[in-house]
């Protein structure tokens, strides 16, 4: 065997000899955790930045996590942020195959109930032996998993994220609008609800009180946190919005903006404000039925604008569409859509559109039009990361977009406790984002799918 030389801060896959890649076994999310072999889709959790250490060996991050492979007494895992404390690999050659070795040990694989799976060894020959194939140049940008702590886990439901003097804000749905803070993107703090008690008119319309998929939004020198409620399954449905000086509140319920009723296009659910470059704010909303709507709104008053009328039909999913959001960047609008069954089983995505114009159309990467049911898909199922769609982008002051949603690391538990999720977005040569839960991640990042 001779040493194989890896090029710095390159990005590499190692797939064994079955095309099973190294890979994490949620995703690569939790500190400690047993690295897994799966079927290498060049997925972002089974591929590896590489960093020299100028004396022949190295550390290999991964680029889901930013953690790095290691070995704890019998096991390879991932673990440890610090580039410091991560432990050194060196790479063999044999016979155009490569091995890997740490202190001593060597990456294995052994079959454990009819599946390989990783495991160390001491002697030389027993070492698995890999292709390796550098997926990327070391200027390359990849979305990246952020790994969150505190109370993220539980009242996390259709997720949104503001910022306001250097603090972050997370408002979601938990039987009313839970308000979660942070400061750091990362560890996040419970503190409490835009309402102490719901408004008495929502129950007065329909008969219930729940309220669902809240948005929060500045205009001027006014925050709103746009909600909606209904009956599962039915257009009596209602979008109400309430305002405060921060997103920290204290809010004021400023009432009913929308409503909707059985028989109408379209059911009052998932607001969305945006607002164009000529200052005019646009109200979005629509979920299921024939899909997602448009009309002007009054940033003053933060309702429909009196004495107009007019209303855009931006996308139709053929009762397979929600939880529209809408932003522009580099010419084109963007229209984010969650797509698939509202049950939130494998069906449930998240994907994407874009126009020249406000008004459409939207069209998809191959350009068929959003109205005919068309969309980019931006997430699929990942080990430990399952059902993420309910989600929006979210641009911090630094220039960094974020892809902000819910997800549930494990579908099948019986608590199917749903969580926040984090995780940069990057966008490739065509325009269009590319998310770590990405279908073809290579390709997209490429623009070729």
């Amino acid at each position: 065997m001779c040493r194989t030389k890896l090029e710095k801060a390159a990005v590499y896959s190692f797939v064994n000899d079955a095309y099973l890649g190294i890979g994490g076994k949620t995703f690569g999310t939790i500190v400690g955790e047993a690295a897994e072999l799966r079927a290498f889709k060049g997925d972002l959790d089974q591929l590896f930045c590489v960093a020299e250490n100028g004396n022949g060996k190295y550390k290999l991050e991964n680029m889901s996590s930013g953690l790095y492979l290691s070995v704890s007494g019998d096991a390879p895992v991932l673990t440890t942020e610090s580039d410091a404390d991560a432990q050194d690999w060196e790479v063999y050659e044999d016979g155009g195959r490569h091995a890997l070795c740490c202190n001593g040990k060597w990456l294995a694989c052994e079959e454990l109930d009819g599946c390989l799976k990783l495991a160390l060894t001491t002697e030389q020959s027993g070492a698995m032996h890999c292709a390796i194939k550098k997926q990327a140049e070391a200027s390359a940008e990849f979305p990246r998993i952020i790994r969150l702590e505190g109370d993220y886990v539980g009242g996390s439901s259709c997720p949104e994220i503001v910022k306001h003097d250097g603090v972050y804000y997370n408002f979601n749905q938990s039987g009313g609008i839970v308000m979660k803070r942070s400061d750091d993107l990362r560890s996040w703090t419970n503190v409490g609800f835009v309402f102490d008690t719901k408004p008495e008119w929502i129950k007065n319309e329909l008969g219930n009180d729940s309220i669902w998929a809240p948005g929060c939004y500045k205009v001027g020198d006014t925050w709103r946190v746009y909600y909606a409620s209904s009956s599962r399954g039915s257009q009596n449905s209602v979008i109400g919005m309430a305002y405060a000086d921060t997103p920290a509140g204290p809010f004021t319920d400023g009432g009913m903006v929308i409503r909707s009723f059985t028989g109408y296009p379209y059911n009052c659910i998932d607001p969305c404000i945006f607002t164009d470059d000529d200052g005019q704010t646009y109200f979005i909303w629509g979920s299921y039925w024939t899909g997602i709507y448009m009309r002007r709104l009054d940033s003053k008053t933060g309702m429909l604008l009196e004495g107009s009328d007019e209303q855009w039909h931006l996308a139709k999913g053929y009762r397979q569409m929600e939880a529209p959001y809408l932003i522009k960047k580099d010419g084109y609008y963007y229209l984010f859509v969650a797509m698939g069954n509202l049950s939130k089983n494998e069906s449930y995505h998240w994907t994407v559109g874009r126009s020249e114009s406000l008004f459409g159309p939207y069209v998809d990467k191959d350009g068929k039009p959003m109205l005919e049911n068309n969309t980019s898909r931006l997430t699929e199922y990942k080990p430990g990361v399952q059902g993420l769609a309910h989600a929006h982008p979210f641009l911090d002051d630094d220039g960094q977009w974020y892809l902000v949603g819910e997800c549930w690391k494990d579908r099948t538990d019986p608590n199917r406790r749903v969580q926040l999720h984090v995780s940069t977005l990057v966008w490739n040569d065509a325009g269009w984002p590319v998310t770590a839960l990405s279908s073809n991640l290579l390709e997209e990042l490429g623009g070729k799918a």
